[in-house]
């Protein structure tokens, strides 16, 4: 079962109009959906009185609404507007709408390819990851005469190929990102794909073969993997684990009962998450 949202106000009778994604709207709750589907949409156009009336008037809002029109006379910035109707209806828990809120704020005042970037860099951290590639690549090729800003692209291509497991595919990625900005986070990366896509003497053969840069680079990263592993020992989720190993090795008639209680614990937890956001 789903979070429960309480609408606030009312249904419109005459809806409101956004004009990038073309769209009508026709409750609070639908214009805060299209805030968090078409964030990289939202600029100064959505910052207007119409829409502070619409929400007053045909949404009957009205605290909002004076509130809005507040940060109107302020001058407000796009970030606080649409901040300030994310959390007076609450339609999404605090973490998304902090979410939302970091990004449309790093979007400010960004040029259009960085703007461009960042809807890649969005959609990206939303799984949306077949769309972002489709954005990445055709900003690559807008910008294929800056050497340092077709290196970022490409990096953040080879982590959406990472994320889809598709490890030999991100390293190349990694390793063009690398060739154009020289930065040795994208050489990391690229070993650590390259790691990941080959077995343990396959990649020894590897880093034997590469140049010194490499060789320092490889070192970082298993200092990397070591701290991963160290942490991993000390998480919650590894102690349940060993207890579940433990429980089954003295009662393995009963593996399926663990496990199911295992997954009663999980949709538990779940649960209250959702209920404190």
């Amino acid at each position: 079962m789903g979070r429960v949202i309480l609408c606030v106000g009312k249904t419109a009778n005459i809806p409101f109009l956004l004009k990038k994604p073309g769209i009508h709207v026709y409750t609070a709750e639908e214009f805060c959906y299209c805030i968090r589907e078409h964030t990289f949409l939202m600029d100064e156009e959505v910052v207007c009185k119409e829409l502070a009336d619409w929400l007053g008037e045909e949404c009957g809002l009205r605290e909002l609404a004076d509130q809005l029109h507040t940060m109107l006379k302020k001058k407000t910035s796009t970030e606080e507007f649409l901040t300030a109707i994310l959390e007076y209806t609450g339609y999404y828990p605090r973490e998304e709408v902090r979410r939302l809120s970091r990004f449309l704020k790093s979007s400010s005042g960004h040029s259009e390819l960085e703007n461009r970037k960042d809807i890649g860099d969005y959609l990206a951290g939303n799984g949306k990851y077949e769309l972002a590639m489709e954005q990445y690549r055709r900003l690559l090729t807008d910008v294929a005469g800056d050497a340092s800003f077709s290196a970022r692209i490409l990096h953040n291509m080879g982590c959406v190929c990472s994320h889809l497991f598709l490890f030999e595919r991100a390293a190349e990625l990694f390793y063009r990102a690398y060739e154009a900005g020289g930065e040795q986070e994208s050489l990391i990366q690229y070993l650590a794909a390259k790691r990941l896509s080959l077995d343990e003497k396959g990649y020894v053969a590897f880093i034997a073969t590469q140049p010194r840069a490499c060789y320092e680079a490889s070192m970082e990263l298993e200092r990397r993997v070591e701290q991963a592993a160290a942490m991993w020992e000390e998480s919650e989720q590894n102690r349940q684990l060993a207890d579940i190993a433990a429980e089954q090795a003295e009662h393995p008639q009963e593996t399926g009962r663990i496990w199911e209680d295992m997954a009663q614990q999980l949709k538990q937890k779940f649960r209250n998450m959702m209920r404190e956001n």
